[in-house]
């Protein structure tokens, strides 16, 4: 699936889960019930921030709207790493390689 329709099936999730209407999750986010449907049909990608923002609102982790491990050569860093932006300042950028490596030497603790 690809990674558009993939985060968008999750905002989806989250938001019905928790009883929200397209509208309800737009005006928490400060944008239009179109774009909040854009992003669910995984017709326009999420921005970073927009995903830290919806992690606040659904009370889950940024994760969580990405998929899981599914192979051994693949990785949730991966995914995120293959989501970053080109207006991802460069303070960002950082903070999500940082994030990466660390996700990478959990893992080979395990």
């Amino acid at each position: 699936m690809e990674l558009n329709k993939f985060i968008g099936s999750r905002i989806k999730y989250y938001r019905e889960s928790r009883g929200m209407t397209q509208d309800q999750l737009a005006d928490k986010l400060g944008t239009t019930r179109q774009t909040i449907s854009r992003y669910e049909n995984g017709d326009r990608k999420t921005t970073q921030d927009v995903l830290f923002d919806l992690s606040k609102i659904f009370n889950v982790k940024v994760n969580d709207f990405f998929p899981e491990k599914d192979d051994e050569d693949g990785s949730t860093a991966d995914v995120i790493a293959a989501h970053i932006d080109d207006d991802t300042s460069e303070f960002e950028r950082e903070q999500i390689i940082n994030f990466i490596e660390n996700l990478k030497k959990a893992r080979k603790r395990q």
